[in-house]
């Protein structure tokens, strides 16, 4: 059974796809596992913020020096990616994985994934209604930084993220991979 790697567009249905997968598959009796790259990211963070180099040179300078922020989060999500593809595929040898990433590109994907063992999905509303897209994440999201923003900042990401959309779903077309659009 290949695994799944399921990237794509903010609130899009990542979790939600992952977690109903997951449940069919546990249904037929194989173990299955659900990975987030927010809940890797949050430990690798909680790691990091205990560091000499953090607390005293990026947490005190990220805000006057953003680039020490930036290259802050290049080097995270660098460790994210060496560290990604060995630990799920050595998981995927005792079980099935299910991999949820916002922030992760097709090419990375398709770069780092052996595409024997792991099948990779996209999903994202290139088709969204801007006004509904924000009715539901007002209703559905909870405490989310999507949730936190004023409604002018949310329409600006709603649209955002309908054209990041548009632009995954060409990309995935172009490299052959199923798009699921929400």
């Amino acid at each position: 059974m290949k695994n799944l790697i399921i990237i794509g567009i903010p609130r899009a249905g990542k979790t939600t796809l992952a977690k109903c997968v997951a449940q069919e598959i546990g249904k037929n009796g194989y173990p299955v596992s659900v990975v987030s790259a927010d809940a890797i990211l949050g430990g690798l963070t909680q790691i990091r913020k205990k560091s000499f180099f953090y607390t005293a040179v990026v947490r005190p300078c990220k805000h006057i020096l953003p680039f020490i922020s930036t290259a802050y989060k290049i080097k995270l999500m660098s460790d994210l990616y060496k560290f990604v593809p060995r630990f799920l595929s050595e998981q995927s040898e005792v079980l099935t994985v299910i991999y949820e990433d916002p922030y992760l590109s097709i090419d990375t994907a398709k770069q780092i994934f052996n595409k024997k063992k792991f099948k990779i999905v996209a999903i994202g509303y290139p088709n969204a209604d801007i006004d509904k897209k924000i009715a539901d994440i007002r209703k559905f999201d909870g405490n989310t930084p999507a949730n936190r923003k004023n409604d002018e900042k949310l329409h600006i990401f709603v649209q955002t993220m309908i054209n990041n959309s548009r632009n995954l779903a060409a990309k995935a077309k172009k490299h052959k991979i199923l798009f699921i659009d929400t």
